[in-house]
């Protein structure tokens, strides 16, 4: 990534399959919202596949401050909960991140998407950074993705606490998500084929294996929206 000190807010949202249109609607009325804040830099979608009913959205600010003025208005925790919650089966969940690793193939257009969220026992944060690094600079060298990242951060619940135990102490302290348990993985291809050569891939399959060893982890198999 250009600037790692750029925030990434990860967004979970779990609809109800019965309602896909309506949901489908306010979605892209809540896109159309985020896109006008100030400090937006990106703004991305993806949606469940196979009646999936689950949506990620992630979008990236060019600091926390900026976040920190934007979010009571175009927050997307805020803005489903204002105007959706008769759609969603479960409460928003947001995650404060910070980038690690960055990769893009120009030339290549995502149409299949997935999300790794690994929750990392304490003892193993560095260990899983280091390897999960290592892994995916070994996959990109062979041309199968169109875009990944590679994230790191916390809860927004647990971003609240430490806001306020700050308001305690006269010294600035560094955000707890850029060094947090818990790890976003995005993948992204440009066709099925593609996709299915790289979940095979031994060096994918060990990255897993080895992120079990160290926590938990949820996949969510999802497209651009």
């Amino acid at each position: 990534m250009d600037n790692i000190m750029d925030l990434l807010i990860v967004t979970l949202v779990q609809t109800n399959p019965q309602r896909e249109i309506d949901v489908v609607a306010r979605l892209r009325l809540i896109a159309d919202t985020i896109r006008n804040a100030q400090g937006l830099l990106t703004a991305n979608f993806y949606r469940g596949r196979g009646g999936n009913a689950n949506f990620v959205i992630l979008t990236t600010w060019d600091s926390e401050e900026s976040w920190q003025l934007a979010q009571e208005r175009y927050s997307p925790k805020n803005l489903l909960l204002s105007s959706a919650t008769q759609l969603l089966t479960a409460s928003p969940e947001q995650w404060l991140m910070s980038y690690l690793w960055g990769y893009s193939r120009p030339a290549s257009t995502a149409t299949q998407a997935m999300i790794h969220l690994a929750y990392i026992r304490p003892d193993q944060f560095e260990r899983v950074q280091k390897g999960w690094l290592e892994g995916m600079r070994r996959l990109t060298a062979y041309p199968l993705l169109a875009f990944s990242i590679l994230a790191r951060g916390i809860h927004e619940h647990s971003m609240l606490a430490q806001q306020a135990s700050l308001t305690a102490h006269a010294e600035p302290v560094a955000p707890d998500y850029l060094q947090g348990p818990v790890f976003l993985n995005l993948l992204t291809w440009a066709n099925d084929m593609d996709r299915e050569d790289f979940l095979e891939d031994t060096t994918y399959q060990a990255i897993l294996r080895f992120i079990r060893t160290a926590g938990s982890i949820q996949t969510f198999t999802l497209e651009p929206f």
